[in-house]
């Protein structure tokens, strides 16, 4: 029972921040993304206090509610490499699609 609510509020987790991350890539953020979740992530904890700060900003993206979980999110260091690897993935298949049209215009 315990671990099937852990794991119901781990997936809302990553539903936010997949939507967190989508905003990020499409306003093509993900450089600098990165270096702020590698910098961060030994202070998560610190890093998810700190978001007070910014919560008129993030929550322009997220409503109240999802910015809760946003920030509850953020404090969890699995989280933090969860959304690393996902912006990595993001980041290698643009550059796979840039050498691959780089590579058709040269033989062209």
């Amino acid at each position: 029972m315990v671990t099937e609510v852990r794991d119901n509020h781990k997936t809302q987790q990553r539903k936010v921040l997949a939507r967190v991350l989508r905003f990020i890539i499409q306003r093509r953020m993900t450089a600098p993304t990165l270096f702020v979740l590698e910098s961060a992530k030994p202070l998560s904890f610190l890093a998810a206090q700190s978001l007070i700060v910014f919560e008129p900003i993030v929550r322009t993206i997220l409503p109240l509610n999802d910015y809760e979980v946003f920030t509850a999110a953020i404090e969890d260091r699995d989280n933090i490499e969860w959304m690393i690897r996902q912006l990595e993935a993001v980041e290698e298949k643009q550059a796979q699609r840039r050498r691959t049209g780089k590579q058709q215009s040269n033989e062209s």
